[in-house]
């Protein structure tokens, strides 16, 4: 299940690298503790970062900058 993560758990985005693309993996096949970020247009052959993810979450740090956008000052969600 994915989670909420506040912006100032996930670090700077100059510190995070993109992962290899040699870890990529078809997302039916990826297992748990990767990133199941989805790279490119999500079907049936779809195929996802598989970054490892010792965290429990669904993304790796570099995927979490995407999916997650900051807060913007005055803004309630």
């Amino acid at each position: 299940m994915n989670q909420l993560v506040r912006m100032s758990q996930i670090g700077d985005a100059e510190t995070v690298e993109e992962p290899s693309a040699d870890l990529r993996v078809p997302f039916a096949q990826s297992g748990a503790f990767v990133c199941k970020y989805i790279i490119g247009e999500p079907n049936d052959r779809a195929v996802c970062c598989g970054a490892p993810v010792s965290d429990g979450k669904s993304w790796c740090a570099y995927h979490r900058r995407i999916v997650f956008e900051p807060t913007r000052p005055g803004r309630i969600r």
